[in-house]
């Protein structure tokens, strides 16, 4: 996994170099862990804390963008480090609507409790849909929620292990 995540850090690094645009990122996260023991009961917990980034921002067009980003999330028991790949559409000169895949990489004492299965994944993929908006050439908001695809839990029966999060981000673009 290290070495995954390397390769993911170099290729962000790569893709920056050559961005049009760059900056960093940060601000509320909002984590909601639900377990699905398979009929011994179910358990959600959410947690707030807050997240903190750097991006890169490709134009496309005037109404297109895409902007990868590399995050690191703490939520109470649970920190995640994510790789999102944002496609961003132009409404107005300030307004944008967002969607893309979020890869994250479960850690804390949440990513300690999936590591004692035997079949568990630290694996995190999210579909993310969102907004932005632009204060200024410089300064931006946006907000995302981001649903997990995948399960946690990849044994045998009914069982169930997921992770989905809200974050709401202030940017500054360099």
């Amino acid at each position: 996994m290290k070495k995954l995540f390397l390769a993911a850090f170099a290729v962000f690094a790569f893709t920056s170099i050559n961005a049009q645009t760059f900056g960093a990122l940060g601000g509320l996260s909002m984590m909601s862990l639900k377990v699905d023991s398979g009929g011994f009961g179910d358990a959600t917990e959410s947690e707030t804390g807050f997240h903190l980034g750097a991006f890169a921002e490709f134009e496309v067009s005037d109404q297109f963008a895409v902007q990868p980003e590399l995050t690191y999330t703490i939520a109470g028991d649970l920190s995640m480090f994510g790789l999102n790949a944002i496609a961003k559409y132009n409404i107005s000169d300030e307004f944008n609507i967002q969607a893309g895949p979020q890869i994250g990489f479960v850690g804390g004492d949440v990513g300690d409790y999936i590591d004692s299965f035997d079949d568990g994944t630290k694996l995190n993929l999210q579909l993310a849909i969102g907004a932005g908006y632009d204060i200024s050439e410089e300064l931006f908001v946006q907000a995302r929620y981001g649903f997990q695809l995948n399960d946690h839990y990849t044994g045998e029966g009914d069982g169930s292990i997921k992770i989905s999060g809200f974050a709401a981000s202030v940017g500054y673009k360099f």
